[in-house]
């Protein structure tokens, strides 16, 4: 790895001129010339942390994440900032509304652009996408609600596994055997993990799998509509519905309140997230609850450690869910 030592040597020119050229000094044009060179030659970047020594620091800390409409999201990333603000850092969000590119074109823009540390939820990149845009970069990323395998950074996450495995098990407890799963492709981190909670619960309960009660789509309001539509349209309907993400949740009782269906005596339906409007309906439909803050004051701490400079390996916290009602 090259150092600023190296750049200056093969510059010819004197350490403190390349210090003054990376912090937006004044070098004279032929020494920025060749500075510049040296650094593309080298392939040099600049370490924050060294440089933090002698240079103030930004004191920024980047946020990307799929969007900002879910409540999810949201809490997560109050309870972060007031951890972060509280020494001194501010935030920079950046949504990329779960488009490959777009995730792939801001995450190069963040850690390119002088951020002391990422918070990041992944959806589509893998490994090693994530390791070519990050190469080089020295910022602490730390994974919040889902993670990319093999990227080696803390991360912070819900027990997706057990939580699905609670849900399942409620609904066969209650008497049901046709338990329908509404959720994300399996290429979604998180709605791979619940599924595999889903299938071991109808497992360890000896019910046979049907893939006709499974429906995917996006984590949105329409696909619990439509999937709802779809599962009641069965030559066998299901007798209860399990949904992973909020929007879908909602969008299934919408569907259901359309149809004259009564919850949960004509259908049961167990949501994620929502537990407000789950709580207002009579009876209340039993629901799973996220530790949203506390991932949230979670990744903050966890963050605000490396950014002090705790170089430990790398750290995976899973927190429990609650299931309510």
């Amino acid at each position: 790895m090259a150092t600023i030592k190296d750049v200056a040597r093969l510059a010819g020119v004197s350490i403190s001129t390349v210090s003054k050229y990376l912090n937006g000094g004044n070098v004279r044009p032929e020494y920025a010339e060749q500075v510049r060179k040296a650094i593309t030659e080298l392939e040099y970047r600049a370490n924050p942390y060294a440089r933090s020594l002698k240079t103030p620091r930004a004191k920024s800390v980047g946020i990307l994440l799929p969007n900002m409409k879910l409540d999810f999201f949201g809490n997560i990333i109050t309870a972060m900032d007031k951890i972060l603000r509280s020494s001194g850092y501010h935030t920079v969000i950046s949504c990329y509304g779960s488009d490959h590119g777009l995730e792939r074109d801001y995450l190069q823009f963040l850690l390119n652009n002088g951020i002391d540390g990422l918070v990041y939820v992944p959806e589509h990149l893998s490994a090693e996408e994530f390791k070519e845009l990050s190469n080089k970069r020295y910022v602490p990323i730390i994974q919040v609600d889902r993670m990319i395998q093999g990227v080696n950074s803390d991360a912070v996450l819900s027990d997706n596994t057990d939580a699905a495995y609670a849900a399942v098990t409620r609904l066969i407890r209650d008497g049901h055997h046709r338990i329908a799963l509404i959720s994300s492709p399996a290429s979604v981190f998180t709605a791979r993990e619940r599924m595999v909670g889903y299938l071991r619960a109808l497992s360890d309960h000896h019910i046979p799998y049907d893939d006709t009660l499974v429906c995917t789509g996006e984590y949105s309001f329409t696909t619990g509509y439509q999937s709802f539509h779809t599962l009641t349209k069965l030559s066998e309907p299901p007798t209860a519905v399990f949904c992973v993400n909020y929007d879908m949740s909602i969008g299934v009782i919408t569907a259901a309140q359309e149809l004259g269906m009564h919850i949960p005596k004509d259908i049961s339906v167990l949501g994620y997230d929502c537990v407000e409007i789950c709580s207002l309906m009579s009876p209340p439909v039993p629901v799973i609850r996220q530790p949203e803050i506390k991932i949230g004051q979670t990744a903050g701490a966890f963050l605000l450690e490396r950014l002090s400079g705790f170089d430990g390996p790398a750290r995976i916290k899973r927190l429990g869910s609650e299931l309510l009602f």
